[in-house]
């Protein structure tokens, strides 16, 4: 990884980013925390409430990597591969593509009226 690539992930907006999924995984954390506590002194409802909110702590911790991995992308010259040598799979497209293209590039026909 080259050292411009990390500065870029230490600009002021990305240290407010770090900060703030800091925040909310220890947060959401804490709160999971509490639930189960309460759930533990009797209050049925608050088993889910003490699964749901490590879940949003894993989801926050996986959008933070997601976000910094997209960053990091763009130091990759134009066309050089990835590192791991797993290709980028092709772009999706219709199995009907062949058919609008085809429908598009031929005249239209003037007998028909207008839909207007």
């Amino acid at each position: 990884m080259r050292s411009g690539a990390v500065r870029r992930l230490l600009t002021p907006p990305w240290i407010v980013l770090h900060c703030f999924a800091v925040v909310l995984t220890i947060g959401f954390g804490l709160l999971g925390w509490w639930q189960l506590t309460r759930a533990q002194g009797g209050n049925a409802i608050s088993w889910g409430y003490a699964l749901e909110w490590p879940l949003f702590a894993v989801f926050t911790v996986a959008l933070w990597i997601r976000q910094m991995r997209l960053e990091l992308r763009k130091d990759r010259p134009e066309g050089e591969a990835p590192r791991r040598g797993r290709p980028e799979p092709p772009p999706m497209t219709s199995p009907f593509e062949e058919s609008i293209l085809r429908a598009r590039r031929s005249p239209s026909d003037s007998s028909q009226g207008s839909h207007a």
